[in-house]
């Protein structure tokens, strides 16, 4: 009679501890996922930074993206790595949510379509030096200073060309064309003289450069918006150009309009 009663108390006891533990496990469970994730993005500013004795192989992205990552040059190649801190990034990452992963792993071809991009692969699956746990680490950084970014308030840009040479160094045009707008030829349009002229001279021939003329002597403005927004789609029959689209929810029309502002200023 004992040990039935005593079998009853162990089986109730039981039945109580699995519903406790049940009823606590996404508790539990978020708690090691914020530990893993704080742990996981301490990674990932290490190997964002220069390589240390404690981690003698980083990919050492503040070189080129600076060291809180808002940007910086690439070297003497004329080029500026782009501003991380990017709603532009967190746009591209509610289309794609794997596309900083692929971008860190496969390098800047993953953007512009173009294998001499100044973005290498890193991951050691294409002969890079970064396991897929560095990668992933890195990863959560940059996703995250994404979402902050996306966080933010959307503003109006004013339309003059100081703003719009703001667009122009964060929306990444930069990272392209250069500094200077001198591009890189073979590769990279001169955007020197767009003010005067449109660009013909493109890596990449397209079917409609007769289309973009007429259209360019019409009304520089709206050429260069409609090239911008989608050069594929509007000059070249969907085919892909090397100049990604700029859909609005990646560029404010405000911000465009700004950038295309501060483009027809410039002319030699």
């Amino acid at each position: 009679m004992r040990a039935k009663t005593l079998g009853i108390f162990l089986l109730i006891g039981f039945a109580l501890f699995t519903a406790v533990y049940w009823l606590t496990d996404a508790t539990r469970r978020e708690v090691i996922y914020e530990k893993q994730n704080v742990e996981l993005l301490a990674y990932g500013h290490e190997l964002f930074g220069p390589p240390t004795p404690e981690i003698p192989v980083t990919a050492n992205c503040a070189n080129c993206h600076g060291a809180d990552g808002t940007g910086g040059e690439v070297g003497n190649t004329g080029q500026r790595a782009p501003n991380l801190h990017s709603r532009s990034i967190f746009e591209k990452l509610k289309v794609n949510p794997n596309y900083v992963n692929l971008v860190i792993r496969f390098g800047g071809v993953v953007v512009s379509g173009r294998v001499e991009s100044p973005m290498p692969a890193w991951s050691t699956e294409v002969g890079g030096p970064l396991t897929i746990q560095q990668v992933d680490a890195l990863t959560a950084l940059v996703e995250g200073w994404a979402a902050e970014a996306g966080e933010q308030p959307v503003e109006d840009v004013p339309d003059t060309p100081e703003a719009g040479r703001g667009v122009y160094e964060t929306a990444q045009c930069v990272g392209c064309h250069g500094q200077d707008l001198q591009g890189i030829e073979g590769t990279y349009p001169n955007l020197q003289n767009i003010g005067n002229e449109p660009v013909t001279d493109l890596p990449t021939p397209i079917s409609g450069l007769d289309q973009l003329i007429a259209d360019y002597d019409a009304d520089a403005r709206n050429m260069l918006e409609l090239w911008i927004r989608d050069s594929a789609a509007n000059y070249n029959d969907g085919t892909p150009t090397g100049m990604p689209a700029h859909p609005e929810a990646q560029l404010s029309q405000s911000a465009l309009q700004a950038l295309i502002t501060y483009l027809l200023e410039q002319k030699q």
